[in-house]
């Protein structure tokens, strides 16, 4: 059986290493943005390419991709209580705010 030089047998399991941390490093930051005490999440209160996360209708998965402003499934975080005085929602629908913010 021929031998394996020890460089090509380190250099797989190093490989195989550095492509699951770079894995889950990806998956850690792509994590939505979760409300800290005192926010909210705000719908259809922003503009094109300012959402925090994910359209809640699957319309795209990442922060700034949002294409419309002021649709109902995109989303920012606002302080607690003043969602719905900036004319958004504190859920999620599909459509555009007819009297978005000024």
């Amino acid at each position: 059986m021929p031998r394996t030089p020890l460089r090509t047998q380190l250099r797989s399991p190093l490989s195989i290493a550095a492509a699951l941390a770079g894995a889950v490093s990806a998956a850690a930051m792509a994590q939505p943005a979760q409300a800290q005490e005192g926010q909210e999440r705000c719908y259809g209160i922003t503009r094109a390419g300012e959402n925090l996360c994910e359209n809640a209708f699957q319309g795209h998965s990442c922060a700034g991709q949002a294409t419309l402003d002021f649709h109902g499934g995109d989303w920012v975080l606002v302080p607690a209580g003043t969602c719905e005085e900036m004319q958004g929602a504190l859920e999620p629908y599909d459509g555009i705010n007819q009297n978005p913010p000024a």
